[in-house]
């Protein structure tokens, strides 16, 4: 039992709690953990149908607008992390109400799990094509999965800060690997013929862009959960800026050249092509590993608020156990329309939470007030509900004001809660900020 405490003991044990003073770390780290985040084989995939449909100038300026947004939708979120010092599950109980917040948490955690249980879908599946290119034979995939998935898991009971040392060593290797395959596809075609290229579809530019805001604007809503280790508002800028800024347009737009050049869409398949079969598995490996260690890591926070009295390091295995089983039985093939949905569902929380931080003061998060909350907090769970049956039927009637559907879901919920708010007066200010 000494060697389980030991193993155990690192577990970060703050999503109940403020991140210390002496846990804090500079934006550039946080950043780079953001970074790593962007680097999924989705994102290189997204940025190739992108290129295909705009050519490389239209996916450029596609691939700019996207990460503008992102990164200017993320630096409030940020700084209410930093300045808090709270996860984003505690955040939203204090805005929602002791058992009201447990609804909210609980869609996180349903969501960052189905995500796990996708992306440890996928890796499985794409471990068992390389040990086929390898090694010539074929392990059974649901094993695969299930010992990539154990070993994520071990990465995340460590933390944070397990986490944080997984990206200084993951990211920039990533970086590398990528630049030399843009590089290497260059080899017979000139940067002149790539700027020349045309797409197939000029009006595709406001799906691509809406494309690629939403399969981020998650990490984006929670961005409290690693922003809290931010140091100051300088740090979450500098966070912001490299990881929802320029690790959006990096990650977007270096799989761009290959993809022309091959005229592949799929990441694994034109690295294969170009002859970078061990380049496209350690690039996969640790660009999946970083992600879902992450996943997973927010499941634990949001399960942690709901199911207090359990430890952390046994939720993040639990949650693990079902996240795996899922990808392992073929679930994550159904799951992701109702992730997609996620998409629209998810920004209203963001917005009542900003609204409630920045424009009505609700700064005081002290953690002697909690034991004070009221149980639902009428105001903001009704303008959730109102916010989101909006958003949602805008989306099936495919109306857009912004063309950015996730967009649209955080601005229209600002002026639906504070109506709330007058009808329903906040039954425990939170007006002084403790300092």
């Amino acid at each position: 039992m000494i060697l389980l405490s030991d193993f155990t003991a690192n577990f970060d044990e703050s999503a109940r709690a403020p991140v210390q003073k002496h846990e804090t770390v500079s934006g550039w780290s946080v950043g780079l953990i953001l970074f790593g985040i962007c680097l999924t084989l989705p994102s290189l995939y997204t940025g190739a149908i992108t290129a295909q449909n705009l050519g490389f100038i239209g996916t450029a300026q596609a691939v700019g607008l996207a990460s503008l947004v992102l990164a200017m939708m993320s630096v409030p979120a940020a700084i209410v992390g930093a300045e808090t010092r709270l996860s984003s599950y505690l955040i939203i109980e204090f805005v929602f109400g002791g058992k009201g917040s447990k609804f909210v948490n609980a869609l996180f955690g349903l969501t960052l799990l189905g995500w796990f249980a996708v992306t440890a879908g996928f890796f499985g599946e794409t471990l068992s094509i390389a040990f086929k290119e390898f090694f010539n034979v074929s392990p059974p995939t649901w094993l695969l999965t299930f010992i990539s998935s154990a070993l994520i898991i071990i990465t995340t009971i460590f933390g944070f800060k397990a986490i944080d040392r997984l990206a200084l060593f993951a990211v920039p290797l990533l970086i590398l690997f990528l630049i030399y395959v843009s590089n290497l596809s260059l080899g017979e075609v000139g940067f002149a013929d790539i700027l020349a290229f045309d797409g197939e579809d000029p009006d595709y530019f406001s799906t691509a862009v809406s494309t690629m805001i939403g399969s981020l604007i998650v990490g984006v809503v929670l961005m409290p959960d690693l922003s809290r280790y931010a140091r100051s508002i300088k740090d979450c800028i500098i966070a912001s800026v490299l990881g929802n800024g320029i690790g959006t347009s990096f990650s977007m737009l270096v799989g761009v050249i290959p993809a022309i050049v091959t005229g592949l869409l799929d990441p694994m398949a034109y690295m294969i092509a170009l002859g970078l079969v061990i380049s496209a598995f350690i690039i996969l490996v640790f660009a999946t590993w970083t992600t879902n260690s992450i996943n997973l890591y927010s499941t634990t926070l949001a399960v942690a608020i709901i199911k207090t009295k359990t430890p952390e390091w046994k939720l993040a295995i639990i949650c693990g156990i079902a996240g795996t089983a899922l990808a392992m039985i073929g679930i994550t093939e159904y799951f992701i329309g109702f992730l997609e949905w996620l998409g629209v569902i998810v920004p209203p929380v963001a917005g009542i939470y900003l609204t409630d931080y920045f424009i009505l003061k609700q700064k005081n998060y002290s953690m002697t007030l909690r034991e004070n909350l009221p149980d639902y907090d009428h105001a903001a769970l009704f303008a959730w509900i109102v916010a989101t049956s909006l958003s949602a039927g805008a989306f099936v009637a495919d109306f857009s004001f912004s063309m950015i559907p996730s967009f649209d879901a955080l601005i229209i919920t600002v002026p639906i809660y504070l109506l709330c708010r007058k009808f329903w007066p906040s039954q425990y200010p939170r007006n002084e900020k403790v300092t």
